[in-house]
C-alpha cells in the first residue's frame, strides 16, 4: 500500500511539474488595435508600447486590417521605433518626415497584414495612418497584437 502510494504520489508531482513547464511556454499576447476605429485624414490612431528584452523574449507585432467605408479604400499601417516616429509626426520638417524609417509598413491598401519582429529596448508605434487624403475619414477593422515570451 505504501508503494502504490509513493508511485502514485510520484506521478501526480511528474504531472504537475510538467503542466507548469508547458503553461510557463506559452507567449503572451497583448492585443493592440483590436476592433473598428475611425482614421481621420490628418489625424492618425496611434498605439504605444513598451519593449524590454530582460523580460520579453521573442517579440512580434502582427495581425491584419480591413478598411470597411471611406473613398478610395486605403489608409497605411506602419510600425515605428520612437525615433523614427518623431521624424514621421514631424510636420514642420519635410526631411526629417521623409527619412523616417518604418520597421514594417503597408502603403495605401484597403487591407492587409503587418508584422515585424522587435529585439531592442524602448518603445514602439502602431499607426494607423490616412495622411494621404487632405478630409474625410475612413473606418477601418483591425486585429493586431504584440506577442512575446515571458523571461
Amino acid at each position: 500500500m505504501m508503494k502504490t502510494f509513493t508511485i502514485l504520489t510520484l506521478a501526480v508531482l511528474i504531472l504537475a511539474a510538467g503542466t507548469v513547464a508547458m503553461y510557463g511556454q506559452a507567449p503572451t499576447i497583448e492585443k493592440l488595435a483590436s476592433g473598428t476605429y475611425i482614421v481621420y485624414a490628418r489625424a492618425p490612431q496611434t498605439w504605444r508600447f513598451r519593449v524590454d528584452p530582460k523580460t520579453m523574449g521573442n517579440v512580434v507585432i502582427s495581425g491584419n486590417f480591413a478598411v470597411t467605408e471611406g473613398v478610395p479604400k486605403n489608409l497605411d499601417v506602419l510600425v515605428f521605433n520612437e525615433e523614427n516616429y518623431s521624424k514621421w509626426k514631424n510636420e514642420d520638417d519635410f526631411e526629417a518626415k521623409a527619412s523616417a524609417k518604418p520597421l514594417a509598413s503597408v502603403i495605401r491598401l484597403g487591407e492587409g497584414n503587418i508584422n515585424a519582429k522587435l529585439t531592442d529596448a524602448g518603445y514602439y508605434f502602431l499607426v494607423i495612418s490616412n495622411r494621404h487624403q487632405y478630409e474625410g475619414r475612413k473606418t477601418v477593422n483591425a486585429d493586431i497584437k504584440v506577442q512575446y515570451d515571458k523571461r
